[in-house]
């Protein structure tokens, strides 16, 4: 029973969070929740995508999806042949085990 009241409370508290989002989407930032704007330059804030900031966000994105395929692509490659070797160690000892039966 605490576990479903747990849940209906986060229900609830995303509910609010939401029509909260929503009324400040509506009234364009003002009305229901005082928002500060601190600078009036897009150059220096935070919410604002410029050109330069948008190139700087695509070439991180970038630089991080081909690192991560290049240390995905290097790790199959090093199991690969982990389990490779491992296959043919298995085999041998199988191949060992049926000679050494055959000469008893």
């Amino acid at each position: 029973m605490k576990r479903f009241g747990l849940v209906i409370g986060l229900l609830l508290l995303l509910l609010i969070g939401g029509g909260l989002t929503s009324l400040l989407i509506a009234n364009d930032g003002g009305g229901v929740l005082p928002v500060l704007q601190i600078v009036g330059s897009p150059e220096a804030s935070s919410t604002v995508m410029t050109q330069w900031k948008a190139n700087q966000l695509f070439a991180l994105v970038s630089f991080l999806l081909f690192n991560l395929v290049g240390i995905a692509v290097t790790l199959a490659i090093i199991l690969w042949f982990l389990d490779r070797g491992t296959r043919r160690a298995k085999a041998e000892g199988v191949a060992a085990a049926a000679a050494a039966k055959q000469q008893q």
